[in-house]
């Protein structure tokens, strides 16, 4: 009896002390969607590289684009998994810009390979069209994610993360703007 009423009185002051409210941080699933998007930047730029053109770089031209719809689905995901997000600690806030600071490479080095191979991609079709006008219609898409996850990123980053965030989105924005001018 006494047990009975001990765990009674028990249960009643467990059910009376509020309990902490348990908050979503998914700073790791959003640094765990960036690094995928580094890995995806990784092998569109490897591919990039070795893409000579003309009819025996076709199969090559296929796989580039492959590529590019992957990058746009990861960045896809990256973004869905930044706007389910609750806001970035300080703590967390650093841990994502510094996994974008660590991506920003790769963006710049994956762009100035597409320029470079803008030749190349003039007589990619069959080694008799361009494939111009794919290729700027990628970046130019590939653009806009970045800035829409650029957005959810600096809107969940901590107040002084958040006002260097800007900074960092318009370098990745002028970096697509340079590789689409390229291409127009």
């Amino acid at each position: 009896m006494r047990f009975l009423f001990s765990l009674l009185a028990a249960t009643a002051l467990a059910s009376a002390i509020p309990t902490a409210t348990i908050t979503k941080r998914d700073a790791t699933a959003v640094v765990d969607a960036v690094n995928t998007i580094a890995s995806q930047m990784v092998v569109l730029n490897n591919t990039v590289t070795s893409y000579d053109g003309g009819i025996l770089g076709t199969i090559t031209a296929l796989k580039i684009e492959c590529e590019s719809i992957n990058l746009a689905n990861d960045l896809k995901d990256a973004i869905s998994t930044t706007q389910a997000a609750s806001n970035f600690t300080n703590a967390e806030s650093l841990t994502v810009a510094s996994a974008f600071i660590n991506l920003e490479p790769q963006i710049f080095s994956t762009l100035n390979n597409i320029v470079a191979k803008k030749p190349k991609f003039d007589t990619g079709l069959l080694g008799i069209g361009s494939l111009a006008f794919l290729v700027k219609a990628n970046l130019q898409q590939e653009k806009d994610l970045s800035a829409q996850l650029g957005d959810a990123v600096a809107a969940k980053l901590a107040p002084l993360y958040a006002a260097l965030a800007p900074m960092i989105n318009k370098q990745i924005a002028d970096a697509f703007d340079k590789a689409i001018a390229a291409y127009s």
